[in-house]
């Protein structure tokens, strides 16, 4: 049988023998172990094994692995598509048999019996986990077993200690305390072994220790629990008495809970002096409200508004946000307010959640509510149920008001919840706490960034009515990101540098905006988001880190103050991470949970600027930064391929090579997604290009383009310089005609655009490059542009001559259009009416919708109806992909066209087309414009050609324009010609 070790130097043993492993064996098989009898696809293999420094032939390399762990272990490892799993047993792998008796100490009946099975489960562990195993796929796994372990040895320890045995354990929590500095609980059971071998001042020095690394390396205090502890051994109490080795393992009270000897009066006793009862006075426990509050008059009518009657049931209200966002300034100046309303008093208590080192016990937390509510000390109880019993039996048929601030966890708030709706409790958090809802009826605020207005009034408000007049102010307020804390810390520094400039100070901003500090104050930005970081599961807080890495924009036109600054798709995350959608679905949770991240849309995430710029900073730490720019340059690469395919089918080439896993989408329709991601691709071009890989610049924005993204001209600048890099004729030919017909959309730039198509309809071949006849007929449009209809015709007729009507009829009826439009306006007016006929008919055969000309002359605004109707035809399921690429295309260009010039259309009629024409067809309908983002590349996609094809194509090509051009004359050749339309 083959018996698998990870939790050490990773090896194989079969039936007992060691068997020897080559590296990437080790690897492979470390791998599928660690995948639990889950399939890893070939693709997910070869990323965890080589990340982005592939080897030649990677699949057959994997292959070849497999096929020798089987020579070498037997049949373990199954072939199941799309690639391969271990078929083990659980208990044939020590990390298994760990995590199962841990599972039984957690249910054992005693604490004797607690401390064996934890004890067993450490005897499985030979060292560093994963050690001898340096591939990228394991490195998240790596720092999970590490977490494992160091959670083993304190539930070990801890059980161990309540049965007495503190001499014994006084080596080893030395040497764990030793490879863990900064692990508080293993400090206090170090000190409680201490203590109880009566070497008190030892315990009373590793406490010293660790409070002077916490304050010099995390700015931090000891936790709540350690600190008490602290205090009682310094008192002569000494920490919680051990429980007996038959005790269930949660008998003796919790390390640091308010349990010491001494504390009640013995039975029969009067209570002493101390505990002589408070005045009764309703406790009024709020902090003054914090000075310059602006910009959440809507939160705090919302926290108004979620105040429950007192019939109904016990309710919390939540206030969730990231730190630094306000929450405690809004919980409090909402507590003022309405104080009135809780006449019983209003308690305020710091949980100190957000900081995993000193946040307060429920037993502390308790202890400080009920000495509030006028509880001697010396009468607490000692335990959390105890406690919580006497705090709702004091809030009974009161109205008391209960600020939790800062709760860390859900434990924080459930014994701290009102029994009654007399009462309320509202919680701070950095986290949303989305399990509280299981226990009570909830209302959660979540706070955005305070709105452009609001930052700067309260910026000016702090720093002056004065400092903000001048340049760069707008760009000050712009840095802070609307986040109160850092306007608040811009303010005062603004306030105390009288004579600094604005723009400068801008710049400082730019470098670290989260770690603006003042004087005096050691909150900043920064410090929030790395304790609500260090927070989160190491997984979760890596693949933020990841995110920081992917190229997005950081302004995003449209969106509204506060709105996250881009986002991404939960697949790019999970290609980004190396992992499976599913477990980046729930890393991602998690920091949303956290406040780090904001989910946008369906599967889309992003940030708030100032997060984004902190995981920008956290990025750059990356070690396996390479890594991960591969992971994501190769989805983006593979996901518009894809979408380009699925645009075209008849794509040239071979696929992008990519885990099929990560692919937004299969077989549908991309455009939802391509639409989602549009906004952000610039990002993405621009980074490439920056990176110095002119292969990879203009593969994107041909993929891009191809997919049906339109793409700003700086991008098609940039891809052009990539073309002429790589001396390759067609490819600077494309990037050509791509440039050009993006700068055809900016009116001052028509003569360059003109430059750039005449340079691609000279290097594009028109028998193969299938936006040789978009270029012909851009360039057209841009001759018409400068009063050259004549040779703008020309070209036209020859991108015309290029398309086949039997392929591609709705991009030839589209083309026909703008010819129509071209030769009105050149005084061919009647071929002008037999190509718009022409176009009519086309368009009514492939939509099974016939056009006629009587059609057209019965509507006001006939070629805006045309068009109108064309493009809705354009998803109708008998349109080939490539011929909807196409007409997509040149509906963009007629668009560009039209957008800089009224221009009548073919078949209106009177005064009223001239005057209405270029205000409809500038706007064409809502369809049409939607479609205009799907881009110049329908274009790179869709094009056909004639050249090339066989006579009897060519002959049936002839026979289609001369039947449609018969058609035309018979149906309408009595027919009233209008006014001869013009065109731009």
């Amino acid at each position: 049988m083959l018996e698998l070790v990870l939790l050490g130097p990773v090896e194989a043993r079969l039936d007992g023998a060691h068997v020897p492993l080559a590296p990437l064996e080790r690897s492979l098989l470390a791998l599928l172990a660690l995948a639990r009898g889950t399939v890893l696809s070939t693709e997910r293999l070869i990323d965890d094994l080589w990340g982005g420094r592939l080897p030649a032939n990677p699949r057959s390399r994997v292959q070849g692995l497999v096929s020798s762990l089987r020579r070498k272990t037997g049949s373990a490892v199954v072939t199941r598509g799309p690639g391969y799993l271990l078929g083990l047993p659980d208990d044939a792998c020590d990390l298994a048999r760990c995590e199962e008796l841990m599972r039984q100490a957690g249910h054992a009946d005693s604490t004797a019996e607690t401390a064996e099975r934890l004890r067993d489960a450490l005897r499985l562990w030979r060292g560093q986990p994963l050690e001898g195993v340096a591939v990228p796929g394991v490195e998240t796994d790596r720092v999970r077993l590490a977490e494992l372990r160091a959670a083993l040895l304190e539930e070990c320890f801890e059980a161990e200690l309540r049965l007495g045995r503190h001499a014994e354990l006084v080596p080893e929590l030395v040497a764990a305390v030793a490879a863990n500095p900064l692990r508080e609980r293993l400090t206090g059971q170090l000190m409680t072994a201490l203590y109880r071998s009566n070497r008190q001042a030892e315990a009373l020095r590793t406490y010293h220790a660790l409070r002077d690394r916490l304050v010099e390396e995390l700015g931090s205090d000891p936790c709540a629990d350690l600190r008490e502890l602290h205090a009682m051994i310094l008192r002569g109490e000494g920490p919680p008495q051990a429980a007996g080795p038959g005790q269930p393992p949660g008998h003796a009270p919790a390390l640091g809970g308010s349990s010491a000897p001494g504390r009640t009066a013995p039975p029969g006793q009067p209570p002493r002096p101390d505990s002589a009862p408070a005045a009764a006075l309703p406790p009024a426990q709020m902090p003054a409200s914090v000075g310059h509050f602006l910009g959440r008059g809507d939160d705090l009518a919302a926290l108004t508004a979620a105040l429950p009657d007192p019939a109904d049931e016990p309710r919390v209200l939540m206030v969730s946000g990231a730190g630094g966002i306000g929450k405690t300034a809004l919980a409090v100046r909402w507590a003022h307010a309405v104080a009135g309303r809780f006449p019983d008093g209003q308690i305020f208590v710091d949980l100190h959640g957000s900081d995993g080192t000193s946040a307060s016990s429920p037993v502390a937390a308790l202890g400080a509510v009920l000495l509030a509510l006028g509880v001697p000390a010396a009468q607490l109880p000692t335990g959390v149920e105890e406690r919580a019993a006497l705090y709702r039996t004091r809030l009974h048929g009161r109205c008391l008001l209960v600020v939790a601030d800062d709760a860390g966890t859900v434990d924080h708030l459930l014994p701290l919840v009102p029994p009654t709706a007399g009462s309320l409790i509202v919680a701070t958090s950095r986290r949303r706490l989305t399990a509280l809802a299981a226990h009570h009826a909830t209302r959660v605020l979540t706070l955005r960034p305070l709105p452009p207005a609001a930052a700067r009034d309260l910026l000016r408000e702090i720093a002056g009515p004065d400092r903000l007049r001048g340049e760069g102010a707008a760009e000050v307020v712009a840095l802070c990101g609307g986040w109160p804390l850092a306007l608040r810390l811009a303010g005062a520094t603004l306030a105390a540098r009288a004579t600094q400039s604005l723009v400068s100070f801008a710049d400082e901003l730019r470098e670290r905006v989260d770690a603006l500090s003042v004087p005096g104050d050691r909150r900043t930005v920064g410090r929030a988001l790395a304790e609500t970081h260090a927070g989160v599961d190491p997984a979760a807080a890596r693949l933020f880190d990841q995110l920081g890495l992917i190229p997005m924009e950081t302004t995003v036109p449209g969106e509204a103050a506060g709105s996250p600054a881009g986002s991404v798709s939960l697949h790019l995350a999970a290609a980004a991470a190396g992992t499976s959608v599913i477990r980046a679905r729930r890393l991602l949770d998690e920091l949303i949970s956290a406040n780090l991240v904001l989910e946008t849309g369906p599967d889309r995430y992003g940030f708030h600027e100032l997060i984004g710029r902190y995981a920008r900073h956290r990025a750059a730490q990356l070690t396996d930064r390479p890594v991960v720019e591969e992971r994501t340059i190769r989805w983006y690469l593979a996901t518009l391929d894809h979408a380009a395919r699925l645009v075209d089918p008849d794509r040239p080439g071979p696929p992008v090579a990519g885990p099929a896993e990560w692919l937004p989408f299969r077989d549908g329709d991309p455009a939802a997604f391509l639409a989602a991601e549009s906004t952000h691709l610039p990002a993405v071009a621009r980074w490439l290009a920056g990176r110095g890989d002119p292969a990879l610049t203009a593969q994107f924005v041909a993929l891009a383009q191809a997919a049906g993204v339109r793409l700003p001209a700086d991008c098609c600048a940039l891809a052009l310089a990539a073309a002429r890099r790589l001396d390759d004729p067609r490819a600077t030919g494309a990037a050509h005609a791509r440039l050009g017909l993006a700068l055809l959309r900016e009116s001052a730039r028509l003569d360059e655009a003109g430059g750039h198509l005449a340079l691609a309809v000279e290097l594009l071949e028109p028998g193969r490059d299938r936006l040789a006849p978009i270029a012909m007929i851009g360039l057209g449009a841009a001759l018409t542009g400068q009063g050259r209809p004549a040779e703008a015709r020309l070209l036209v007729e020859r991108g015309l001559g290029l398309l086949d009507p039997s392929r591609e009829p709705l991009a030839c009826a589209v083309a026909l259009y703008c010819y129509a439009e071209l030769l009105t306006r050149s005084g061919a007016d009647e071929r002008g009416q037999e190509r718009l006929a022409q176009s009519l008919i086309l368009a009514g055969a492939t939509l099974g919708r016939p056009f006629a000309q009587g059609w057209l002359a019965r509507r006001a605004r006939p070629g805006e109806e045309f068009l109108r109707r064309l493009t809705e035809g354009l998803d109708a399921p008998r349109v080939t992909p490539a011929d909807r690429a196409l007409a997509r295309a040149l509906l963009d260009l007629r668009e560009a066209v039209v957008r800089r010039a009224s221009i009548p259309q073919p078949g209106g009629g009177g005064d009223t087309d001239r005057n209405d024409t270029g205000r409809s067809d500038a706007g064409r309908s809502d369809a049409g414009r939607s479609d205009a983002g799907r881009s110049d590349a329908g274009q790179s996609g869709s094009g056909r050609s004639d050249a090339g094809q066989s006579g009897s194509a060519a002959t049936r090509k002839s026979r289609a324009v001369t039947a449609m051009a018969a058609a035309t004359s018979a149906e309408h050749a009595p027919r009233k010609r209008n006014r001869p339309p013009t065109c731009s």
